[in-house]
């Protein structure tokens, strides 16, 4: 764990020092109200999505950009796949190759889609 180097001193009401005490003498006897209040800082930063540099705030972006880069792949596939059926006249491979993708599709769909639930996991 990181030396603490940064002190802060903080008010609160005695309901909230009472509750704080009460939590306190329910946990361990390592456990001190100052580590409470540590960590409850500590989840309140991490669940600021919108602070730029935060992880959360990476990871949601990063999603954003790759579900965008998916949309314009997949646009980008599905033209690639018109042009060929415009270029050639045998329609046959292009059928084929629908086939095929509309077969494997959804083994390859749910491959990527637990990729995706592990990374959230982690």
């Amino acid at each position: 764990m990181a030396a603490k180097t940064v002190k802060r001193s903080i008010s609160m009401t005695p309901e909230m020092r009472d509750l704080l005490a009460q939590i306190v003498a329910k946990r361990d006897r390592d456990v001190t109200e100052a580590s409470l209040i540590r960590e409850a800082i500590r989840q309140f930063l991490d669940e600021q999505s919108d602070l730029v540099g935060s992880r959360r705030h990476f990871q949601k972006s990063l999603q954003l950009r790759i579900d965008r880069l998916e949309s314009t792949l997949t646009f980008q596939m599905n033209v690639l796949v018109y042009l060929l059926a415009a270029i050639l006249a045998d329609d046959s491979a292009i059928d084929e190759a629908i086939i095929a993708a509309k077969r494997d599709g959804a083994a390859l769909l749910a491959q990527i889609d637990a990729i995706r639930d592990l990374k959230d996991v982690q």
